[in-house]
């Protein structure tokens, strides 16, 4: 009979089998190597740019830290952290581009809802407030209530947009009149006739 290892994710003879990466401490972040050449001509310690790096640890275990430059069999090995990472670096392509009242600015929703959000690809308030029914499941159990609430929020937004609005244009037709006020007292005084002067005195 075949012996069943945790590894083995196929193996029908491993009993509730899991993933042992799902284990691991990883972590992504950005790092500045050392140039090794630059660092040899100049005598001195010098950095490269800044590019991805992750740390992967196994719990507990401080000899085993592995810290490296990201290839793409970490992206496709930790998917979900690489996600958040690039969502947290704004490396999500076309998310700085979508119009509308970003997740991270909505202040009635707490920080770990704005992370469950972006890691869901929304990135504008608008975009919670049309979510599918699917959406919102995926969301957790406070996703219809989430919903409910951007698309109160974003009322609420537009009432108090369409009032400012309102308030400037009352002020811009407020100073309008004001103007035209003293530009017809203007014109009114310079159209009244100039006082006569006194007589000439009579020369004897």
């Amino acid at each position: 009979m075949q012996v069943g290892i945790a590894s083995d994710l196929n193996n029908p003879n491993f009993a509730g089998p899991i993933n042992p990466d799902t284990l691991l401490s990883v972590e992504f972040f950005m790092h500045e190597p050392l140039d090794a050449n630059k660092s040899q001509e100049a005598g001195m310690a010098v950095r490269g740019p800044a590019i991805p790096y992750v740390r992967i640890q196994a719990p507990s275990d401080h000899t085993s830290i592995i810290e490296t430059a990201v290839r793409e069999e970490h992206k496709r090995r930790f998917p979900d952290k690489w996600l958040y990472f690039q969502i947290q670096n704004n490396m999500v392509e076309g998310a700085a581009e979508i119009p509308g009242w970003k997740i991270e600015e909505w202040t009635e929703v707490t920080p770990e809802q704005v992370r469950t959000l972006q890691f869901m690809r929304f990135s504008v308030v608008e975009q919670v407030a049309n979510a599918s029914d699917g959406q919102c499941q995926r969301m957790g159990m406070d996703g219809m209530s989430l919903r409910e609430k951007a698309r109160l929020a974003l009322r609420a937004r537009m009432g108090v947009e369409i009032k400012q609005e309102m308030e400037a244009k009352d002020a811009e037709i407020a100073l309008l009149k004001e103007k035209m006020a003293r530009f017809e007292a203007f014109m009114a005084s310079a159209e009244k006739p100039a006082p006569l002067g006194l007589p000439k005195e009579k020369r004897g």
